[in-house]
């Protein structure tokens, strides 16, 4: 059985040290709408095009990063959810279509694994997309029902390796975070489940609380609440340590040694054809966002933080670097959709 590859986080690292630059590029020196006015930006609308239901933890982070720019930026951004085929009908809708308003794709690693998961996703990954923002590492958590019989990872590997695929875990989408890491958990313990895909986090909610899988694998964003609320278990948290938002639960990987270190995260996209000086109107105004203290105040609710990048140029390269990764792992995962 193959592994899953153990991916570094270093890039990330370097990224967040370079960010520190922004401060001195003066970014906070005026007020936010004289900025707008003098930008590319001025007269501009925005649609942020989510991948997922309305409701889940992507679609979330895509509505407070668009009201946190409208406020900023003085621009119009509004949020639209085209969820299905894995992420493909968002994306190929950014990548053909654009009018009066400027459409952009709020996406995960999915963006990139299509490519390999999919015989024809409908875009080019790289072709027909510029990356300009780093919006927040995406923590995960295996939650199930509150009654559910098992009380850690390690009882649902047992079951599991004693009855091949009779213990379900659902995740929201073919190529998402959630799928990576279920076939992951499989590989890592050789073991084999009953995967099922929905469409996103509020699916994945209903489908462990109405009982209809064993397990879910779903960002902590979605699932917090109820499981503070105790209507939800969470048996761990994706990574090698444990999670600020649910200090309780044992990380992955105390419960699997050998499980990978997979950073899953939720980026900002623009087509292509895109005006450069667009671009870096954008970035910049994103990075101001980013860095606010209301912004940082949102992602300490699920213990995830925000990358910057000082250029439109650094943060191309860093996707570009990171992307191949993903469409190697689900190579090696032996995903595909026909």
């Amino acid at each position: 059985m193959t592994h899953v590859p153990c991916f570094k986080a270093a890039p990330q690292r370097r990224a967040l040290l370079a960010g520190l630059s922004l401060l001195a590029l003066g970014l906070c020196a005026a007020p936010p709408a004289a900025l707008a006015q003098d930008s590319a930006l001025a007269g501009k609308r925005l649609r942020f095009v989510v991948p997922f239901s309305p409701g889940g933890g992507v679609d979330g982070l895509a509505r407070a990063v668009a009201e946190g720019l409208t406020k900023q930026a003085g621009v119009t951004v509004i949020v639209e959810n085209k969820p299905g085929a894995g992420g493909n009908i968002a994306a190929s809708y950014v990548a053909k279509t654009q009018n009066d308003t400027l459409n952009l794709l709020i996406t995960s690693v999915n963006h990139y694994a299509n490519k390999v998961l999919f015989r024809n996703p409908g875009y080019e990954p790289y072709k027909d997309f510029t990356p300009v923002g780093y919006l927040s590492t995406f923590p995960y958590a295996f939650v199930v029902p509150s009654d559910s019989k098992f009380n850690s990872l390690s009882e649902v590997i047992t079951t599991a390796r004693a009855q091949p695929g009779t213990v379900s875990w659902g995740f929201g989408g073919n190529g998402s975070l959630g799928h990576f890491l279920g076939v992951a958990m499989e590989q890592s313990e050789n073991i084999k489940g009953n995967p099922v895909a929905y469409r996103g986090g509020p699916d994945l909610l209903t489908a462990v609380g109405g009982k209809q899988v064993d397990m879910v694998i779903m960002t902590v964003q979605s699932s917090a609440p109820l499981i503070k609320q105790g209507r939800l278990k969470a048996l761990a948290v994706a990574g090698n340590s444990r999670n600020k938002a649910l200090p309780d639960v044992p990380s992955i990987t105390e419960s699997i040694p050998k499980y990978p270190s997979i950073q899953g995260y939720v980026a900002l996209m623009a087509p292509a054809d895109t005006p450069e000086p667009v671009l870096v109107a954008l970035h910049r105004e994103l990075n101001k966002f980013l860095i606010s203290d209301e912004y940082k105040k949102r992602l300490e609710t699920d213990g995830s933080t925000a990358v910057i990048f000082p250029t439109v140029a650094a943060t191309k390269a860093f996707f570009e670097k990171d992307g191949p990764q993903w469409e190697a792992l689900t190579v090696k995962a032996g995903l595909k959709v026909e």
